[in-house]
């Protein structure tokens, strides 16, 4: 598994400065086979940049982390709701209508082509991971198995037309050269056509001290500063901007191809000139600071309820999940067992911390004195899962933002 390693901002060129260093991890959700199997380690160093760009400054090879990627998007409330509020903007944006042709880039499981298909005229996903795009594509989404290029874009634009609407979400920042993925949206959209794309939003991984969203796969951390950079560099300009809570807060930039003017609407020049004003103001310092205390704070709570007797589970193998864990030189010898819902994921273990991973009805059959919600983002649908198991007295411990014991 290659690494890229960089000390230049790979969006505008820039010199970066360090941020956050959280040490040799292995990439997160690459599961191994066997608790005592040795995942291979990498760099894991945040770096910052003044055109409001957070990057990584190794990058691991995308065939190695994608191809077999285990992350299926869940199927909660929460997720459903959110992609009914996009497809509610676009339409009433004028961004996409019944006889629009929408492409969608990292599409996992489809959902979000799910739930705007009613109202286009077609879709398509496109995914490296090939287990997950042949189901997508048995669910009824037609999706290819594949990556992501200009290339790609030619043929499909051949075979199928231009895309009206081009949807990339939480995939972009997954690149090591994301003007590689632009240039394949220039070649495959319509010259009037629009571009969402969605992302982990900088500004919240940082007020909320998420450093839980710091691995391999999330290259980016994109601010809207940064992404204006980067799509004017294409020839893009942001049309409109919504930011949402999904994910630990995220942020949805619609675009078009720049107008001749330069205008920026008014709602997006003030989500600019908000962002400059936290990062003038100091909030990436104050974020690497609270990450010592937090990883400190956890490694606490958990020695004291181990102390206690308290029998301690995690729930939700995610990605987020292994940096928690692995951050906070937690291991298997003090959370044997992670919840989650992917079978996929059953039998196999966490990398590093050796933590195995378990389907729900497990655990919640032999259930822990506490949760650690290592999925924190979905905590309410875990918590009222747990709940409705009848694990009245399994109390939550969120890591995210601050350290909290609940019942």
């Amino acid at each position: 598994m290659n690494g890229r390693s960089s000390e230049i901002c790979r969006i505008c060129g820039r010199a970066v400065r360090t941020l956050l260093d959280l040490g040799m991890m292995p990439p997160a959700n690459l599961l191994t086979a066997r608790r005592d199997e040795r995942a291979l380690e990498f760099p894991l160093v945040l770096q910052e940049c003044d055109c409001g760009s957070f990057q990584l400054r190794d990058c691991l090879d995308e065939r190695a982390l994608y191809e077999e990627y285990a992350y299926v998007t869940p199927r909660v409330p929460s997720l459903q709701a959110h992609y009914d509020t996009l497809v509610r903007r676009l339409i009433s944006g004028g961004y996409a209508g019944p006889a629009s042709s929408v492409l969608e880039i990292g599409s996992n499981a489809g959902h979000f082509l799910a739930a705007i298909r009613p109202h286009v005229g077609s879709v398509t996903g496109v995914d490296p991971a090939r287990s997950i795009a042949h189901a997508a594509t048995q669910s009824g989404i037609p999706t290819i198995a594949r990556f992501f290029d200009a290339d790609f874009a030619r043929r499909y634009r051949s075979e199928k037309g231009p895309a009206d609407l081009v949807v990339i979400r939480h995939a972009l920042a997954h690149n090591c050269d994301p003007y590689v993925v632009l240039d394949g949206i220039s070649e495959a959209l319509a010259d009037g056509g629009a571009l969402l794309v969605e992302n982990a939003y900088a500004i919240s991984t940082l007020e909320r001290n998420e450093y839980d969203q710091i691995y391999h796969e999330h290259m980016f951390y994109f601010t809207l500063l940064a992404l204006r950079e980067m799509l004017s560099r294409r020839g893009f300009a942001p049309h409109d901007v919504l930011e949402t809570p999904v994910h630990g807060g995220s942020i949805v930039c619609i675009a078009k191809r720049a107008p001749l003017d330069g205008t920026v609407p008014p709602h997006v020049a003030g989500v600019l000139e908000r962002e400059r004003r936290l990062l003038r103001g100091g909030l990436a310092q104050r974020f690497a600071s609270a990450t010592g205390r937090l990883r400190t704070a956890l490694q606490e709570n958990i020695a004291a309820l181990s102390r206690n007797g308290s029998r301690i589970y995690a729930y939700g193998a995610s990605a987020k999940g292994a940096t928690l864990l692995n951050a906070g030189n937690l291991t298997y010898r003090d959370i044997p067992y992670c919840a989650d819902s992917t079978p996929g994921k059953w039998g196999r273990y966490m990398p590093k911390c050796g933590v195995e991973i378990v389907a729900e009805e497990w655990a919640f059959a032999h259930p822990p004195d506490v949760f650690v919600l290592t999925a924190w983002n979905y905590r309410d649908e875990l918590v009222e899962k747990a709940r409705r198991a009848g694990l009245a007295s399994v109390r939550f411990l969120t890591p995210i933002p601050e350290v909290a014991l609940s019942s």
